[in-house]
This record gives structure tokens, sequence and C-alpha cells, in this order.
């Protein structure tokens, strides 16, 4: 057994408790995003080798690669704040390159492994759906955590609190050659940088970043909720986790109110270390209600377009902010948050 999870855990993250778990919570869910999640992990771990043999190829074309010039878009914020369709968003609206989930099953060599099957992908219309952060497709957006992993370490739920000159020089070799590569500006998507974005900001100069806020009352139940979805117990944190954080959890209302108030100050910090000129704040509701206003001003002030020349999008996304756990829970979490000062509609 431990031979099995040592397997699995290639696939998935270290820190999920109970894979098996998750992957039976997966297939009960019926989401067709949440299966091909599976199936595309499944593939990564048969893959291993020919991503290690692509790997070296790789690395090799990194190195004579020069430092990318072009813009590198970064959407960022807690997780279930609408970063994934955000980034999608704008991979769909504007000509840029992004990880796809192609880049999931060969995350040592995404670019050389692209270049071989990209042809063989079928061309897919945007997509707007996921579940939670894995869209349907190999086409489909990627956030390329596993391709973060190696500049950030493994561990996901603390990073690093600075990054070695090695790891630097080796984050700006592969955008440098993933824009020689596909010639376009970046966009990707990476929740947890909204407390480690100003590492990221010192080492690609070209980077930009779009850090997503959401409603405090529907942040908490998502994150909740994505608490028993994904890693099967309220008591866990999900996402990236705050320092000296209690072990113990006795309250997990408690415990969710104060990840939401721990993500909006991360991302204040963020912001007050890297500037508002390359550390946008937009608000997750404000963005369903208009997206092509946010796909238009990256277009224009980050990426030095002009007129509507780029592919349309949806006018207008739904915005999820509905009760989705028990009454009982929704009200504890308003009344904690009301409690703690936070900005709770009636």
């Amino acid at each position: 057994m431990p031979a099995v999870r040592r397997l699995l855990h290639r696939a998935l993250p270290a820190h999920f408790p109970d894979p098996f778990g998750l992957a039976l919570r997966l297939i009960r869910s019926g989401d067709r995003a949440a299966r091909f999640a599976m199936a595309a992990s499944a593939l990564g771990v048969a893959a291993w080798p020919l991503d290690a043999i692509l790997g070296i190829i790789e690395r090799r074309n990194e190195r004579l690669a020069a430092e990318p010039r072009l813009p590198i878009v970064i959407v960022v914020g807690a997780p279930r704040t609408g970063t994934t369709v955000t980034a999608q968003a704008l991979a769909a609206g504007l000509p840029v390159s992004y990880f796809n989930n192609l880049s999931e099953v060969f995350p040592r060599s995404p670019i050389t492994a692209n270049r071989l099957f990209g042809s063989l992908l079928r061309p897919s219309k945007p997509t707007y759906t996921s579940y939670y952060g894995r869209s349907p497709n190999f086409s489909g957006f990627s956030d390329g955590l596993q391709l973060w992993d190696r500049w950030l370490g493994p561990d996901r739920k603390h990073l690093p609190s600075e990054l070695t000159e090695e790891r630097r020089r080796d984050m700006r070799r592969f955008f440098g050659a993933f824009e020689q590569a596909f010639g376009k500006p970046i966009v990707n998507k990476h929740n947890s940088l909204n407390t480690r974005a100003h590492l990221v900001a010192a080492a690609l100069p070209t980077a930009h970043f779009i850090a997503m806020t959401r409603d405090p009352v529907f942040l908490a139940q998502s994150l909740y909720k994505a608490r028993l979805d994904i890693l099967g117990d309220v008591r866990l944190w999900y996402g990236v986790e705050e320092d000296h954080r209690p072990q113990s959890v006795r309250d997990p209302i408690q415990d969710v109110c104060e990840q939401v108030r721990f993500h909006e100050g991360q991302l204040a910090q963020q912001q007050a270390l890297i500037g508002p000129k390359r550390f946008w704040v937009v608000g997750y509701e404000e963005f369903c209600a208009d997206p092509r206003r946010l796909v238009r001003r990256v277009g224009e002030e980050i990426l030095g377009l002009s007129g509507e020349g780029w592919r349309d999008i949806p006018a207008r996304f739904e915005v999820s902010n509905r009760p989705h756990v028990t009454p009982k829970v929704f009200d504890a979490i308003r009344r904690t948050l009301a409690e703690r000062g936070a900005s709770v509609c009636p």
C-alpha cells in the first residue's frame, strides 16, 4: 500500500491526506472536468519516463533562451475567488499563450511536449467551466502547479520566504524559452502567489499580477465547501496555510473565516511590496458583471494593444454567490464575519 501511495503522489501533491478518498469524491461529483483531471493524472504517471527524457532536451533549450521580454500576466488570489474563470477569459480574449493540461501530463517538458504533440490536440472553443481550477480537456487552461513546484518547492501549503538566485535564474530561463517557443505574451494563474507574488515580481521584471477578491461571506462558504469536496475534512485548511497556524482546529467556522482574513491581509501586503501598477486588485463580482472591461484593460495597459482587435468573450458571467451549505453553517459564517468587522450584506 505505501508503494501505491508513492505512485499516486507523483500525480497528486504530497499534502493531500487521502488520495483514495479524493478519487472517490471526484467520481461521485459527476463533473466532467473532475473525471478528466483523474484521467490526466493517471496519464501523467504513465508518461513519467517519456517526460523525463524530454525534460533533458527542454533544459538544454532553456539554457540557450534569452530572458523574457514580453509581458507575463499572472492571476492570483485566495482559492475560490474566480481566478480560474478570469484567467480563462484573458487567455480566450487576448493573443497570448498559456499553460494547458498537456503541460500537467509533462511537467518536466511542457514546452517540448506541446511542440511535439500540440498539433494532435483537438482545437477547443473557449471554455469557462472548471472543477476547482481543472478544465475538461488537454488544450484547456491549466494553472501549471507542477511547473511552479520547480521554483517554489513541492510543499504547496507553505511557500518559501525567498528564492535563491539559482531558482530565479531558472525561472527566467523557462519563461524565456516558453516565450521563444510560442512567440506571445503569457497568461498564467497561481492562487498561492497572492502570498509570495513579490518573489516572482523580482525574478520576472515583465510580470504583472491580477489579484482577485470576493465577497467575504461567499468566499468563506466556498472555502468551507472546498475543504469537504477536495480534502474530505472541514478542519483542514484548503490552499496555502498561514504560518504558525494552530494544528488543532476546534471550530471550523472560525477557522475558515480566519482564512479569509489571512488572504485579505496577504493581498494588501503584496500590493504594497510590488506597487499598484504591477499588482491590480479586481473584485470577482465586478469582473463577472463586465469581463470585457478587464480583458480590454489588460490588452491596452499591459500588452500594449489598441482597439477591439482581440476575440470577443461573454458580456457577463453568472456570479455564483448563493448558499451552497446548510442554513446553519451559512448563518454561522455571516455572523462570525460580522463580529470580526467584515462588510456583510444583509
